[in-house]
């Protein structure tokens, strides 16, 4: 690495990172470490069959989230469990809210009427297009 644009200092000194930069092997690695660290600090458990998703049971309600990479889908049990679970996560990063999911990981996510349903029906048709298997319906 070279000491940036402008700050040259004509010592030839490299510059010593105080956080990993995006892009870099361990930025990942890093970025995991310190979501896993403050999510446990307000209280959510890892669960066993899965290190991406994060649970925590109060009186407010049941609060999950979903890890992928550095998008977080949120679910609850009440509206008061949910926005202690945002103002939680605010408090750390900031954020955008995004709403309701429609599509994540190539999974569609249609809710209506308190149903949610998941599909992935156009990514299971280009997987049978690329194969040349157009013909067979699902």
């Amino acid at each position: 690495m070279q000491q940036p644009e402008g700050f040259r200092d004509g010592t030839g000194r490299i510059c010593l990172l105080v956080k990993t930069l995006y892009g870099l092997k361990q930025s990942g690695h890093r970025w995991n470490i310190e979501l896993d660290t403050k999510l446990k600090g307000h209280g959510f458990k890892r669960i066993l069959s899965d290190p991406c998703v994060y649970i925590h049971h109060d009186q407010t309600g049941t609060a999950i989230i979903t890890v992928w990479v550095d998008d977080l889908l949120l679910f609850a049990s009440s509206e008061e469990a949910m926005d202690k679970m945002v103002n939680q996560i605010k408090s750390e990063w900031q954020i955008t809210d995004l709403g309701e999911p429609q599509k994540i990981i190539s999974i569609e996510i249609t809710m209506k009427d308190h149903v949610v349903m998941i599909s992935q029906k156009k990514y299971i048709e280009t997987i049978l297009k690329k194969e040349g298997m157009r013909n067979l319906t699902l």
